[in-house]
């Protein structure tokens, strides 16, 4: 196992960078079409009947291009716009303490024989806070865990299976979703120029989603880690940490009831606008599939963060002045900038890839060599989440990994009629389950710092071997749901079929 670790570290390790990996394969692009553009190569389009041939970017049209279009390629990059108005709304929550406080009462307040089914619970749906959902619920369950006489190694161990290996699922729309949907939105533009993937295209499978993989990680947690971990690392004196029971104030308490309320209002004001046949968020035909409301829903839960942020800030003293609004807005919004900058280089990869048409070139090629082999159906999609998974061990970067895979694989299954918004619910389960025992992922390291605190000699190959019995049963379990989801014949997300036809 450790001769595994330390090969997956050592190749991990010789990646660069996201952004100088983007920028490498912006210049391949740039060789490559030139090199496939001088021998004429083509193919045809078997949906148009068109011959697609290969663009040479190193020409004067592809010059003039790449020097004109760079800033254009960035702002009218879809993902952009998304994740930042999503994030100002889920930043205000956060900043003024809402989410941490959901976290906490979620966890601490939990019944006794339901506490890791509640730990899977609120780490699945924390991934609405990002970062902070390892940084207050892996500490957070261990103390839990450790106050009623359960092993903390166990509460941490819940607790970061949930958060890694469960992040693509929610029950709320998250910068996550908002993100993905962009990027997918770009590749599938590819094929079809009007092309368009909303972040709740997935929404009904990750949502249901959330309860299948609580119960099964409660189910290895309680069964399997736990009393393993009460053999290997039994419970002494060497577990020093001190339990540390955070009480709620009066303010604390008073600002959830009335986030509550607000969030019943809110509820209900979005009930009467869209309820009534005549409603202008409905579309012609009276129907919501597709409709000016979900093409709103980003505004429509930026509102909602907004309102229970000002609601529990307000209530608790955190916002004083309407000064302190844009403020948290503000902090919230500097945490994306490292994103933004990956987003620069992502932004013209992809619009270099297209407008080489090398994209499609490699969408039709690649689609003709499926549909020779017969490799379709159900044993592509098995695949496809086995290599996603795979490729996550060493690429845990979501936004970067399905940035390289999007412009190739989304265009890919277009060609053989697959919606791109069930590529990207393929792409969520690899994408997840082997977060926990990749080493190169930041948050392994403070999973481990988290545990060391009640076993101080605890090592990288313990920390694996505790959590490879949760991935590998994320990712049966999850590739499981989604093949009896398509066998039941159910949608997605609105209007959203495996098949886009």
């Amino acid at each position: 196992m450790q001769a595994i670790l330390n090969a997956i570290e050592r190749a991990g390790n010789k990646l660069p960078h996201p952004f100088i990996l983007f920028a490498i394969l912006a210049a391949l692009i740039v060789v490559l079409s030139s090199l496939l553009a001088l021998f004429g190569v083509s193919a045809v389009n078997p949906q148009s009947g068109n011959e697609v041939y290969v663009r040479s970017l190193i020409s004067p049209e592809g010059l003039e291009f790449m020097l004109t279009s760079v800033v254009s390629n960035f702002v009218n990059f879809p993902p952009l716009g998304l994740i930042l108005v999503v994030m100002f709304g889920i930043g205000l929550a956060d900043r003024v303490g809402l989410i941490s406080k959901l976290m906490q009462v979620s966890v601490a307040k939990a019944p006794a024989p339901l506490l890791t089914f509640c730990v899977f619970m609120a780490g699945i749906c924390g991934s609405i806070a990002s970062d902070a959902n390892y940084l207050i619920l892996i500490p957070l369950a261990a103390m839990v865990y450790y106050s009623v006489g359960r092993h903390p190694i166990a509460g941490a161990a819940a607790a970061y299976a949930a958060a890694g290996a469960g992040f693509d699922a929610s029950l709320f729309i998250t910068v996550g979703d908002a993100l993905f949907a962009g990027i997918t939105t770009e590749a599938a533009r590819i094929i079809d120029p009007d092309a368009y993937i909303s972040p709740v295209d997935n929404y009904y499978f990750v949502a249901c989603s959330v309860f299948v993989l609580a119960a099964a990680g409660t189910l290895v947690i309680d069964r399997l880690v736990e009393p393993r971990l009460q053999r290997t690392l039994p419970m002494s004196k060497d577990f020093t940490t001190a339990v540390d029971n955070q009480q709620l104030t009066t303010d604390e308490k008073r600002g959830l009831r009335n986030v509550g309320l607000a969030s019943l209002a809110y509820l209900a004001l979005v009930l009467l606008a869209v309820l009534p046949e005549a409603s202008p968020l409905r579309n012609d035909e009276g129907g919501l599939v597709p409709s000016p409301f979900l093409g709103a829903l980003v505004p429509l839960i930026f509102g909602y963060f907004v309102v229970i942020g000002l609601v529990y800030g307000i209530t608790t003293g955190k916002i004083q002045s309407s000064k302190d609004v844009p403020r948290y807005m503000s902090e919230a919004a500097s945490e994306l900038a490292p994103t933004l900058v990956l987003f620069f280089a992502i932004s013209q990869f992809i619009a270099y890839f297209r407008w080489s048409e090398l994209a499609q070139f490699i969408a039709i090629e690649g689609s003709g060599i499926l549909q020779s082999t017969g490799f379709t159906g159900l044993p592509l999609v098995l695949a496809f989440i086995v290599m996603t998974a795979f490729l996550n061990i060493f690429m845990t970067s979501g936004s970067a990994q399905w940035a390289l895979m999007a412009p190739v694989f989304v265009p890919m299954l277009m060609m053989i009629d697959f919606d791109p918004a069930f590529v990207l619910a393929m792409f969520r389960i690899g994408d997840s389950s082997t977060n926990i025992i990749s080493p190169m992922s930041p948050y392994f390291s403070v999973a481990l710092v988290y545990m060391q605190r009640y076993k101080p000699d605890m090592g990288i190959g313990t920390l694996i071997s505790t959590m490879l019995p949760m991935a590998i049963t994320f990712l049966v379990t999850w590739s499981a749901f989604l093949m009896f989801w398509l066998i039941m014949g159910w949608q997605i997300g609105p209007g959203i079929n495996m098949m886009a036809s």
